[in-house]
């Protein structure tokens, strides 16, 4: 049973990632990069701005600490603070993409079900508000658990299999639930109490791909498909 399951899941991945070429999932792909993407800059810009504006407040202290090393540490200090929130980025970045990629995931759904399922009975998808409050439900729990957990992950820093393995199973835990929550809002009530799958072992393995540079970009999306894929195959049965 757990076999085919893995082999279920598995199948699930590959048959989302032979789709990632269709036009409506690479929109979709490419808009909540850049958004992501422009989040990131954003946050480094105002974290870097506030950085020297309270370095501002304290500008003649500093001048007669350092003399004409004041604008050399004000130069360090904005680096060592934009890189600092880098480093913050990255371990939200899961997070924040799967939030942007929330936002056009009926568009993922819909181009998944008409290839794979046009004759399935599904319930009309959510409203925007509706998406749009689960991406932001996704960033906020993905904030503060990561927050929560923060003191391990810069641990892992020094133990890597620490905060990588934290890592994955909380961002694993999290998106599994999630998404698997929102492909559950499409499920007729007539098969409403069919068995779910458990989805935390489709957030496990869209959490590992997170973590492989180029390929995380696409890692929401695929376990978007896999969930998808993974609940229809119960129907169909």
């Amino acid at each position: 049973m757990i076999t085919t399951s893995f082999l279920i899941m598995i199948s699930s991945f590959l048959k989302t990632f032979r789709q990632i070429n269709d036009p409506k999932i690479l929109k979709a792909l490419a808009l909540a990069t850049l958004l992501t993407l422009l989040s990131i800059v954003l946050a480094v810009t105002l974290g870097v701005a506030l950085l020297d504006g309270i370095l501002d407040i304290f500008s003649k202290t500093l001048q007669s600490w350092l003399g004409k090393g004041e604008s050399w540490f004000r130069g360090f200090a904005n680096f060592m603070g934009g890189t600092l929130i880098l480093i913050i980025s990255y371990f939200f970045f899961a997070g924040i993409h799967g939030a942007f990629v929330g936002i056009f995931i009926d568009d993922i759904l819909d181009s998944i079900q008409q290839k794979h399922y046009p004759d399935m009975a599904w319930k009309k998808a959510p409203t925007f508000l509706t998406s749009l409050s689960f991406s932001l439900r996704i960033l906020g729990l993905t904030i503060f658990l990561n927050l929560l957990a923060s003191p391990l992950l810069i641990l892992g820093w020094f133990i890597p299999p620490i905060g990588l393995t934290l890592q994955v199973l909380l961002n694993g835990y999290l998106l599994g639930k999630e998404y698997g929550q929102l492909v559950e809002f499409r499920i007729p009530p007539s098969a409403s109490l069919k068995p779910t799958p458990k989805y935390f072992g489709n957030g496990i393995i869209a959490s590992c791909i997170w973590i492989i540079p180029i390929l995380n970009l696409v890692a929401p999306i695929l376990l978007i498909g896999s969930v998808l894929h993974s609940r229809a195959q119960l129907l169909e049965d």
